[in-house]
């Protein structure tokens, strides 16, 4: 008797082809320890801050305290009155509003990119069209495309400043050109501090993309996340500081409505594994309505709920973290950047926020590489496909030398050879995985010389 192979949905069917595993996966299970795991991987690659975590354990070691309220729903699915108390406090007191956020203004989420495919699923309809500049953050499709449907048309400025005003003159043409194919454009995704450059947005740009959205009626959704990881670049003194689209008078600029802001205690508070985030809105009760009806399926556990509350209440303890963390952040950012310095491997300058740095880990071999994409033009193979897979066999010898970076073709990045540094470790680790990438690819620079690679 034949059975079937597999009896799942056509979602499934594509989910559980190999090519469907997250290669991250691989790393995560896998990371280096200097006493169990010597040989693990060290990951540069996942945007997780661990400068912090001696101060956050401790203080949640000390204060964590489970009650009995804390083993059941609590007070519904998108957070309880505590924290969502909390949280508007806290968002008044460090994102300077217009207005003050109250708690019927918010909902809590299980983490930030589940915040943005409730949006999502709220604001948008299948295939509507959500402009985003690249490069951008690589879950971003994943987000708002696999239960939401949305297409993410990605927004490129060759050599313009990508955080200049001019550039609202790019995302009119990006929108002129999606509509002549068909596409409603219905949301604008901005992340500030934006990820993976590492830079502010001014207030000055804020109200142009506002007036840019007004005139097209789209929803501005602004992912804050890195908000409170903005720190002193020493070589960019005058860089600008976080402005959230919350502290921008919205009067002649943009209906309120229009206007989300997100964020989460992952980056700010080096608590990935909390996942607990949020969604603020002061001037659409009909989308909070929305949001909150469907917080079953991106409720936070009561858990992180509490511990998220007994955290962000602590004032006396929130204000030198902060400052500590942008410290750190700080130093770290700077023996980086003289690393890459000193091996000549040219970054995105300018930075001076989030947890990592944009590297052109091509222009080191360029030569090799020309001479390598030359060969594959030579037998007709396209410059595009060629430049991509010899960045996929960077990876590849990358993660051979047991160091993992996140590859700029998974951010949308339009430019091959680019790769996001994270940064936000332990000195000793940062170095031991700066010097492995530095042997992988002189590693690969020798392969490309001999055409093994």
């Amino acid at each position: 008797m034949a059975f079937q192979k597999t009896n799942l949905s056509a979602r499934g069917e594509v989910f559980a082809e190999p090519k469907s595993k997250i290669p991250l996966l691989e790393v995560v299970c896998d990371l280096r320890h200097p006493d169990t795991n010597p040989g693990g991987y060290v990951s540069l690659g996942v945007a997780e801050n661990t400068l912090m975590h001696d101060e956050i354990t401790e203080h949640m070691n000390q204060n964590f305290a489970v009650d009995s309220h804390s083993l059941t729903y609590g007070d519904g699915f998108s957070g309880s009155h505590r924290l969502r108390d909390t949280i508007a406090q806290f968002i008044t007191r460090h994102f300077n509003p217009v207005n003050p956020v109250t708690n019927n203004q918010l909902l809590v989420t299980s983490g930030v990119g589940q915040a943005i495919e409730l949006s999502g699923f709220c604001l948008l309809d299948k295939d509507d069209g959500v402009l985003l500049a690249r490069p951008h953050y690589g879950n971003f499709p994943i987000d708002l495309g696999y239960r939401v449907g949305a297409k993410i048309i990605g927004v490129s400025f060759g050599e313009m400043d990508p955080f200049g005003p001019e550039t609202v003159g790019i995302y009119e043409k990006a929108l002129a050109d999606a509509q002549r194919q068909g596409i409603r454009v219905k949301a604008f995704l901005l992340c500030n501090p934006q990820n993976p450059l590492g830079r502010c947005y001014t207030r000055e740009v804020l109200e142009i993309y506002m007036r840019f959205c007004q005139k097209h009626n789209l929803h501005l959704i602004a992912d804050e996340i890195y908000a409170l990881s903005t720190w002193k670049n020493p070589d960019f003194p005058d860089a600008p500081s976080f402005t959230s689209v919350l502290s921008v008078k919205k009067d002649g600029l943009i209906d309120p409505s229009l206007v989300h802001a997100l964020w989460g205690m992952s980056k700010d508070f080096g608590s990935n594994g909390i996942r607990l985030g949020c969604v603020i809105s002061q001037g659409n009760v009909n989308f909070l309505r929305a949001a909150e009806a469907n917080s079953y399926f991106s409720c936070p556990s009561s858990l992180s709920d509490l511990a998220t509350s007994r955290i962000l209440s602590d004032n006396a303890w929130v204000e030198p973290f902060i400052q500590t963390n942008r410290q750190r952040l700080a130093e770290n950012y700077t023996v980086t950047i003289r690393f890459l310095q000193s091996h000549q491997i040219p970054y995105k300058k300018g930075g001076n926020a989030g947890v990592f740095v944009w590297v052109d880990l091509f222009d080191p071999i360029r030569r090799q590489v020309n001479a390598t994409l030359k060969k594959q033009a030579e037998a007709s193979v396209s410059s595009e496909n060629a430049a991509r897979a010899l960045e996929s066999r960077l990876q590849e010898k990358l993660l051979k030398h047991r160091i993992f970076l996140a590859l700029g073709a998974d951010f949308g990045g339009d430019v091959s050879g680019w790769y996001r540094i994270v940064f936000a470790h332990e000195k000793e680790y940062l170095r031991l995985g700066l010097n492995r990438m530095v042997e992988a690819l002189e590693g690969f620079r020798c392969e490309l010389d001999t055409g093994l690679a």
